[in-house]
């Protein structure tokens, strides 16, 4: 008798220890999930697998299912017969459990249903007043006739602020809310409830002047960006100005004196959006960098797989599926390869490498992308990798989509390490962007690389108790329009002004003679006038 090995993963993929084609055409499989999702936030997931044989002589004897998360409690493994033997093992925040089939169904067209129950918190991640649930897909879910998984929500009667796919049926169900979907064997599922998230960024910058004359240099600071609304709480001391580059960052400017050493400390709460919903500043003008150490868009490999991917989910998924993340590289922060280096060598990346390949391999196809820095806010640094213990960031691309007149933000990396979860559609409300390369890879430095000596801690990143009010305030100077508040602003005729920023007044005509005795006399009538003078633009974000 023929016999098999099955594993199937609940990150999820459905792998056979003999050939893969085995599992499509010598069985019929069904798969059943239930997630009921308590109000504390755990997670009782069941999942009713059916084999059914094809053929008389082959039948499986040993199953297995793997989970993401180390955190799984009350394993329970059954068949039509009872209660069935089962072994775990975990590795890099996996658990896989195995079952051994004592009675197998033998036979063509007899059926061995098996049952697999357990409690995790893995599922539901709670940040700020918002609650993210990811039920990761089936990679090989194709193989199945059948697949429905249902949801059950307690105590959430709000409808999610974004779901995807979109469930076949909703449902109220008591204290639950009942979420069915049908069928979309490739997808996870997201559902996100709670519109934003704000961070409060505390950022320590060491500038120092290693030469003999005076210099100015500058500064990065959390810029605004269409996931993102930035407010400066405070910097110390303050800059002669901030400017916003064709990327959309914020520069901070200073004047340093020969060997002058200055320490600057910003104070920023960053409010995140799952969805581009805000105004981006940057510009979406720019297709390729000359000169790229790390954006390779000449090669023969870069460009042979560009013409084969053509899309950004294609792109997208092609890196999810054949990169393997270093989790040895970011403990240490690994040298990065830059993308032709990653492409032929795929085995140990780190998101600097999946994010290098998705710029590189859209910029081929003239889809205009570039890269970001910033911090991944993360309960699980293994599903979703991010270096909390030091000032390491996570990077990761995004693309500006022509047809939605946005930039659209994806992450790859954690694609990967999470066994598939889409981060193609959403980011959650997990991603703080500090800069964003697109003219150049690697300037200017984000957060964090600022120091000189590399153990010391220049990042905190929390969950903000109180947001300040924001300020919008101007100052107007010889001409010029000053942003003294602590938000950028936005006006139709001036444009984008960050927080310390200006811009020149649009310049009067020169006005005739008779022009000037009006003006003076109007001036004249205005003592006995009643004025209201006005002094902020209006914010129209």
């Amino acid at each position: 008798m023929k016999k098999f090995f099955f594993l199937l993963s609940t990150i999820y993929y459905l792998l056979s220890t003999s050939s893969p084609a085995y599992a499509a055409s010598e069985f019929t499989t069904s798969f059943n999930s239930l997630y009921t999702i308590e109000s504390s936030g755990e997670t009782n997931v069941t999942h009713t697998i059916t084999l059914k044989n094809n053929l008389a002589h082959i039948y499986a004897t040993n199953y297995s299912i793997a989970t993401s998360g180390d955190q799984l409690n009350n394993i329970q493994t059954r068949d039509e017969f009872g209660s069935i033997a089962n072994t775990t093992t975990t590795q890099n925040g996996v658990t896989t459990i195995h079952l051994s089939i004592d009675r197998p169904a033998i036979g063509k067209d007899q059926q061995k249903t098996l049952t697999l129950s357990y409690q995790t918190t893995d599922v539901v991640e709670s940040i700020g007043d918002t609650l993210t649930l990811n039920i990761p897909r089936l990679s090989r879910a194709n193989e199945a006739g059948e697949y429905t998984r249902v949801v059950k929500i307690e105590g959430i009667q709000d409808r999610p602020q974004f779901i995807y796919p979109p469930p076949s049926k909703t449902e109220p169900d008591g204290d639950f809310t009942t979420y069915t979907f049908s069928g979309h064997q490739g997808d996870s599922l997201t559902l996100l409830f709670g519109s934003s998230v704000t961070y409060r960024l505390d950022l320590t910058y060491e500038l120092k002047n290693k030469e003999l004359g005076s210099v100015e240099t500058e500064l990065a600071l959390p810029p605004d960006t269409a996931y993102q609304r930035v407010l400066l709480s405070s910097i110390d001391p303050d800059p002669s100005s901030i400017r916003v580059d064709s990327s959309g960052n914020w520069l901070a400017k200073y004047s340093l004196k020969s060997q002058e050493k200055l320490i600057v400390k910003a104070e920023l709460y960053a409010t995140i959006y799952p969805q581009p919903t805000l105004f981006d500043p940057s510009t979406n003008n720019f297709q390729k960098t000359t000169n790229s150490k790390y954006w390779d868009t000449n090669s023969r490999t870069v460009v042979d797989l560009a013409a084969r991917l053509q899309t950004p989910q294609n792109i997208y998924n092609y890196l999810t599926s054949n990169y393997t993340y270093n989790y040895a590289g970011i403990k240490n922060g690994a040298k990065r390869l830059g993308a032709l280096a990653s492409l032929t060598s795929s085995t140990s990346v780190l998101c600097t490498e999946f994010t290098d390949s998705f710029v590189s391999l859209a910029r081929v196809q003239n889809i205009t992308s570039r890269e970001i820095n910033g911090f991944g806010y993360t309960k699980n640094s293994t599903l979703q990798p991010q270096n909390i213990s030091s000032d390491i960031l996570h990077a990761w691309p995004e693309y500006y989509d022509s047809s939605k007149k946005t930039w659209i933000s994806v992450d790859p990396t954690w694609g990967n390490t999470t066994g598939g979860i889409d981060y193609f559609h959403n980011l959650e409300f997990s991603h703080i962007a500090f800069v964003r390369h697109g003219e150049e890879d690697s300037y200017p430095l984000p957060a964090g690389a600022y120091k000189s000596n590399p153990s010391d801690k220049h990042i905190i990143v929390e969950i903000a108790s109180t947001i300040p009010p924001e300020i919008i305030q101007t100052e107007t100077k010889n001409n010029r329009l000053y942003n003294t508040g602590n938000v950028a602003i936005r006006d139709e005729t001036l444009g984008y002004i960050p927080p310390y920023g200006s811009a020149d007044l649009v310049p009067t005509q020169q006005l005739s003679f008779y022009a000037k005795i009006k003006s003076l006399c109007a001036k004249l009538f205005s003592k006995f006038l009643r004025r209201q003078p006005v002094s902020t633009l209006p914010n129209t974000f």
